[in-house]
């Protein structure tokens, strides 16, 4: 049971890591070819100044989740490092449980705000998904245009840290704690 436990943080951390990684390169990679664009040109990707910003919040989205899961994000700790050493466990597993909660509501709350304001147009997007959506002769492209794909980052985001933290809880419930926090991945 514990090597199981231990397989699929290893594998959600691994995805968790792909994820913000591969936000990051691309957040990177269109700034990097719309600056040679702007400097070579003399005009810019008209979905390249925004497409960059929602494509961040997708990999700090992963990189929150894939952080708790290592137990290495930004915590304080400071009443926690007063109390007695045997107070320290139940009180990480209480904010693993409580995490799992944030987790839940943070992304309940973000899909009811993506299907209240999702229909929003993408400013700078809207013409380059339209453009898409002629050119194939697919309808849903266009669906990139709007709000709804990148509102969609909260609601996993949200999801992803509920089963961060709910990992983080067993991993801690197994006294698996050493092998996921120091370098299990």
């Amino acid at each position: 049971m514990l090597s199981m436990l231990r397989t699929v943080t290893r594998c959600v951390g691994t995805f968790f890591a792909a994820g913000s990684a591969l936000s990051m390169a691309l957040v990177f990679l269109i700034i990097f070819i719309n600056s040679i664009r702007r400097y070579t040109m003399g005009e810019s990707l008209p979905w390249g100044e925004e497409l960059p910003v929602y494509l961040a919040v997708y990999g700090i989205m992963f990189g929150m989740a894939w952080a708790y899961l290592l137990d290495r994000h930004v915590s304080f700790d400071l009443v926690a490092g007063l109390l007695p050493q045997g107070m320290h466990r139940p009180i990480s597993l209480f904010v693993d449980l409580s995490m799992v909660a944030v987790g839940t509501l943070l992304s309940y709350s973000g899909y009811l705000f993506m299907l209240k304001r999702g229909k929003v147009d993408a400013s700078s997007i809207i013409s380059s998904a339209r453009a898409l959506r002629d050119a194939t002769g697919i309808e849903q492209l266009a669906v990139l245009g709007q709000m709804y794909p990148y509102y969609f980052a909260m609601v996993l985001g949200g999801a992803m840290l509920a089963l961060a933290a709910l990992l983080r809880f067993l991993n801690r419930l197994a006294k698996a704690d050493h092998q996921v926090g120091e370098g299990a991945f």
